[in-house]
């Protein structure tokens, strides 16, 4: 077929009425003729009616179904025909023709204004110009219907349409003043649901919705079975509306003005542009997107409208057969973009379903088209609908430069409430709010989101620095960040009761971590509580609450460090040398209280190393002495009621522990010396004798040292210690109390005794009792006292003489003693000789005897 000529069944003049479906465009003429197109504009034609017309035609979607109404030669009565345009009629050459039913009402012939039929064919509603309306059921192929009255009234009927609706079907009954709804096939009464209808040909049911669409002069309406729907303005006259897809095509009449540019069709290009009052218009409404997306003008008039093969199809007055082709989305899309109509472009890429990324592009379109008209609320609004997709530093910077903190909270809200928000994204938003002074949406911000969108740290360290304290505790605490909580409370607020409290919440782990880092300064403001709380750390006794459910540390033997440790024979030392640690300025903040917890539970753990905390109390010594004695019956005491597993290094505890009381009992001059005696004393203390006697040396300690040398058996320096301080008779005591059992204290005293004139002169007596002493229990030898007594060239022979006279008496009745003792044992010793050597005889004699007598028996 040449495209550049319309086929000759368009060039027809009597042409009536059309359809379309199912591949084909058919139409019928007021000859009876029908005449199927195909999309070659392949044409087949029939008679339908003899000697008469076709007034409407329905293509049935479902089957290829053609229902026409007509009028024959006469009586002209309307007759409906069903054509089965698969099957043919051999003999004819037709269609074949499945039923013929004439309308008949009051036995006068009404014409047909419009018809609607159900796609199962099982009812069909036909309008008359009368006001008439008559429903057609039952197997409309076959012979069995049935015709009934549904709807009477003065006004033409102008429009029908029938919406499905679960079990019932709703037919939408459209005249000159009225909107009408009814359920077929039962019988019931019209409704009204408006007052105003719509001229001839104005009234289509959509395809989409199935509602019924009005047109109207004022504008187009929707109606559901509720009554009106949508509407949308558009003046002026409407001859025909038709429906296609989802848009709505509006026929105007001629001598309508319009207000749009429009494209204009004339026959000829030779010819005149026609005035408007020659021009009829059509115009191509998209409901889903909302916008007129054609106007175009046809200078000798429209006979009629096809929509089929993807297109729509206008049929000039002037034979002429035009061809409407949709852009495609990317062009429709740059169309509106250069137009502005950004709204526009977003509903038809929604409705294209484009992806989130090319919808995005086109916010930022409209954002950037906004911007430029320093519109930035609107623009803010827009680029808003671009997060996720679109870079924020590009919206950012924007912003940023034109001063419009305001929108770019907006912005930065949006952005964490998306989970999209980087910890820059976090700082910049906490300073636009503090730098705009406004704490109620700072507050709403952090204290109204259930869930945490941001970066809680960076959240933290903003408000600190801007110095709301009061919010960065509350974001500390929310997210358990306890060390940014404690310095924050610590450091800048100086809330310590409730960083203590807070501490003592932690769980012991937690707790022995933050007490080491901050126990000083809480020493030196809350110096009875913090010990109290360092005493139950120590102890085992830590509540845990509720309100931090952290997991218990498990119970067991397992070694724990002590980085925080010092030696404790120098803590003395220590704590006159490390100065304490300065802190901040003070702030004005108030910060929120952490709330005691009402009902605590025990929860059972390994008590971390004393000495940790030892170095906390340098400027507090008299907390520390308490500190360890609570801790110490607590533990290994009285008071002990827990069974803790005894490690080298729990041994070492104790030790260090005792030593460190002991230390602090002497260096402290308040307390009475008694005090660190009971200590030295006490049995089931087991402290480190010898470092405890070097600190009572350093302590000058005279009660301990003595007491530490009896314990450890030093009797010779507990004589050496009282020989240094010159007291004769505490040595004399003392050798008497200890030379029993270390004879080697009485040549260590008798050297004393001779160590100068003064000292032999005040002590010559007790000397010689000494010596009476050591001669009459026999205790040394002689010579060692000789030799004792004469290192220092101060004693005189004549002080021993005595003694030595006794030892010689002694020594020589001992020596005949002993002669007499070996003169008997010679004696003895020459009797036993001569008993051998008579046995040796003896002997001799019985072997020989023996030997004669066993060899006269083996004779035998």
């Amino acid at each position: 077929h040449d495209s550049t000529k319309p086929p000759a069944i368009f060039q027809k003049t009597d042409i009536t009425v059309s359809t379309s479906g199912r591949g084909n465009i058919i139409l019928a003429d007021s000859s009876g003729y029908v005449h199927i197109v195909d999309r070659s504009f392949n044409v087949q034609s029939f008679i339908a009616y003899e000697g008469g017309r076709v007034t409407h035609m329905k293509q049935i979607k479902q089957k290829n179904i053609l229902l026409t109404v007509g009028e024959e030669d006469f009586p002209i009565f309307p007759i409906i025909k069903i054509w089965d345009l698969d099957k043919q009629d051999k003999s004819k050459g037709i269609p074949i023709c499945l039923r013929t039913i004439k309308v008949n009402h009051g036995g006068k012939p009404f014409p047909v204004s419009t018809i609607a039929v159900l796609d199962n064919l099982s009812q069909i509603a036909v309008g008359l110009a009368n006001g008439v309306v008559v429903l057609i059921r039952g197997d409309l192929k076959e012979r069995h219907t049935k015709q009934k009255v549904i709807h009477e009234s003065d006004e033409p009927v102008t429009g029908l349409g029938f919406k499905e609706n679960n079990k019932n079907t709703i037919l939408f009954i459209v005249t000159i003043n009225k909107v009408l709804t009814c359920i077929t096939p039962i019988k019931s009464q019209p409704i009204i649901i408006d007052e105003q209808g719509c001229a001839l040909g104005c009234a289509v049911i959509s395809d989409i919705t199935h509602e019924m669409v009005v047109a109207k002069d004022e504008g187009i309406y929707f109606y559901g079975t509720e009554g009106r729907g949508a509407c949308f303005a558009y003046e002026g006259t409407k001859s025909e509306v038709i429906w296609f897809k989802s848009n709505l095509i509006i026929v105007s009449p001629p001598a309508q003005s319009t207000r749009y540019t429009s494209t204009t069709h004339t026959g000829s290009s030779n010819q005149k542009n026609p005035s408007p009052f020659e021009l009829t218009k059509v115009t191509i409404f998209d409901t889903a997107n909302k916008f007129i997306a054609y106007v175009g003008t046809f200078s000798h008039g429209i006979r009629t409208i096809c929509c089929e093969w993807g297109g729509i199809y206008i049929l000039g007055m002037d034979g002429k057969l035009y061809r409407l082709e949709e852009k495609d989305t990317p062009t429709k899309l740059e169309i509106l973009f250069k137009k502005n109509l950004y709204l526009l472009a977003i509903n038809l890429a929604h409705s294209q379903k484009y992806d989130d990324a090319s919808i995005s592009e086109i916010f930022k379109k409209y954002g950037d088209h906004l911007y430029s008209k320093a519109d930035y609320d609107s623009a803010m609004a827009q680029y808003i609908r671009t997060i996720g997709q679109l870079e924020p530093s590009y919206i950012i910077r924007k912003f940023l430069d034109a001063q419009r903190i305001h929108n770019l909270v907006n912005y930065l809200q949006e952005l964490h409430s998306h989970d999209l928000a980087t910890p820059d994204h976090t700082t910049l938003l906490l300073n636009c709010y503090t730098k705009l002074k406004d704490v109620a949406r700072l507050d709403q911000f952090i204290k109204t989101d259930n869930k945490l969108n941001f970066d809680l740290e960076t959240a933290i360290k903003v408000c600190r620095q801007a110095g709301y304290y009061e919010h960065a505790v509350y974001l500390a605490k929310l997210g358990e960040e306890h060390d940014l909580y404690l310095k924050i409370q610590i450091e800048d607020t100086k809330d310590y009761q409730n960083a203590l409290e807070y501490i003592r919440n932690l769980g012991s782990l937690e707790a022995n971590r933050n007490l080491q880092k901050y126990g000083k300064i809480l020493l030196n403001h809350l110096p009875e509580p913090t010990t109290k709380l360092l005493i139950d750390l120590c102890t085992g006794d830590l509540y845990l609450t509720a309100q931090n459910p952290h997991t218990p540390e498990p119970v067991g033997p397992t070694e724990v460090s002590h980085p925080g440790g010092i030696p404790y024979p120098s803590f003395l030392q220590f704590a006159h040398a490390s100065p304490a640690p300065s802190l901040n300025a003070e702030t004005q903040a108030n910060i929120t209280a952490v709330n005691t917890p009402k009902e605590p539970k025990t929860v059972a753990y390994k008590p971390p190393p004393v000495r940790t905390f030892m170095s906390l109390f340098v400027d507090q010594p008299n907390y520390l002495i308490q500190f360890l004695e609570k801790v110490s019956q607590k533990r290994w005491g009285a008071e002990s009621s827990k069974s803790f597993f005894e490690s080298d290094a729990e041994i070492e505890e104790k030790k260090a522990v005792w030593n460190t009381l002991l230390e602090l009992y002497l260096s402290e001059a308040y307390l009475p010396p008694d005090k660190a005696l009971q200590l030295l004393m006490d049995e089931d203390i087991s402290y480190d004798a010898n470092q405890a006697l070097v600190l009572c040396y350093l302590a000058q300690f005279d009660e301990g040292i003595i007491y530490l040398y009896e314990k450890m058996k030093m009797y010779e320096d507990i004589l050496r210690f009282y020989m240094a301080k010159d007291n004769t008779e505490k040595v004399i005591q003392a050798l008497k109390k200890y030379g029993p059992q270390d004879q080697s204290l009485y040549p260590l005293t008798l050297t004393y005794f001779s160590s100068s004139p003064a000292t032999l002169a005040t002590s010559t007596t007790e000397l010689l009792k000494i010596l009476d002493h050591i001669e009459s229990h026999n205790l040394l030898p002689p010579l060692q006292v000789v030799q004792a007594l004469s290192r220092n060239s101060v004693a005189t022979l004549g002080m021993v003489k005595g003694y030595l006279g006794k030892r010689i008496e002694l020594e020589k009745k001992e020596a005949q003693a002993d002669m007499k003792l070996i003169q008997s044992y010679r004696e003895e010793t020459e009797k036993k000789r001569k008993e051998i050597d008579d046995l040796k005889t003896t002997y001799v004699f019985i072997i020989i005897l023996l030997k004669k007598n066993s060899v006269n028996l083996f004779a035998l």
